[in-house]
């Protein structure tokens, strides 16, 4: 079932009470003027939403809807702003390429100081094999720009936005999906083997890229410069993989272009203003690279979804 919403009320009080209600929330608070939106969507026993607010703070305090408790994990993949979860006395801070998950049904507060997009996915526990580890390592923030967790951010991401034209059985198979998918970035996540050196200084490019996706000067040989090696020796950690870094850059840019695109917070800000802050300074290079690599143009893209 697809769960879209938006604040539409003129001030903060009124939009915090919208968001409250609408999300069942214990206390809402939203401390600034940016309208907050959600698009949820059920896939069998696992539910993908993404949330999109400003400077925000809400509180859970209940175990569970309509007093039912139940046990129940959910995971954040934050893509853009800076979040902090607290639970159990302890607080977690993610930044944007980040995950980490807690218990649904344990009372919990999450907040950040600006504008804050993530994507969560919320299953049962019992969907995660024992035994399972305790708060102490869910609540930790770990990358998911490699691996796993790479292909499970992509693959989530993309049912958020294509879920309404599917079946209930398709629905229930990627779900099935996604939660192996969750299985197997555990799975890699807990294995004692650490990463080598390529690959963690591939992963420094990766959150290089992710921080400084608007920034439109942003290229191999400035990316190269800020982590202080040669333009060659950065071609050479990506050698054999699918994208090449320019490629990741422009793909990453594309993605969030139609994050917000489909996003009802931003349906005040020109398809130009958006492509733009995302480092695209030719608007009709930005549509000609939006069809070729969704198969729709960002109009369309846009009016499928908000209209």
């Amino acid at each position: 079932m697809l769960r879209v919403f938006s604040t539409k009320a003129g001030s903060r009080h009124e939009r915090s009470q919208q968001w409250c209600a609408f999300t069942r929330a214990d206390h809402v608070e939203i401390h600034d003027d940016r309208e907050a939106s959600l698009r949820g969507i059920d896939f069998g026993h696992v539910r993908l939403c993404y949330a999109s607010l400003g400077r925000h703070k809400v509180v859970q305090e209940s175990v569970g809807e309509s007093g039912d408790a139940y046990p129940a994990l959910k995971f954040f993949l934050q893509e853009e702003g800076t979040a902090r979860i607290t639970q159990s006395g302890r607080t977690i801070e993610l930044h944007p390429g980040e995950w980490c998950a807690m218990r649904k049904d344990i009372p919990y507060t999450l907040d950040s100081d600006g504008f804050s997009r993530q994507l969560a996915i919320t299953l049962p526990c019992e969907m995660i094999p024992a035994p399972r580890p305790g708060f102490a390592w869910w609540g930790k923030a770990r990358s998911f720009l490699r691996g796993p967790a790479r292909i499970l951010h992509a693959s989530a991401s993309a049912s958020v936005m294509a879920g309404t034209s599917l079946t209930q059985d398709d629905c229930g198979q990627i779900g099935t999906q996604i939660t192996e998918l969750l299985r197997m970035m555990l799975r890699e996540d807990r294995s004692e083997a650490s990463p080598d050196l390529r690959e963690r200084r591939r992963l420094e490019v990766m959150e290089h890229i992710e921080r400084n996706l608007t920034d439109p000067g942003m290229n191999v040989q400035t990316i190269a410069r800020a982590l202080g090696c040669s333009t060659r020796t950065l071609h050479k950690l990506f050698e054999g993989e699918a994208n090449s870094v320019s490629r990741i850059i422009w793909e990453r840019r594309l993605e969030r272009s139609r994050s917000q695109l489909v996003d009802p917070a931003f349906r005040g800000q020109s398809i130009t203003e958006i492509a733009h802050y995302w480092g695209f300074s030719d608007s009709q290079h930005f549509s000609r690279a939006f069809r070729s690599r969704f198969g729709t143009s960002p109009r369309e893209c846009r009016n499928s979804v908000l209209h």
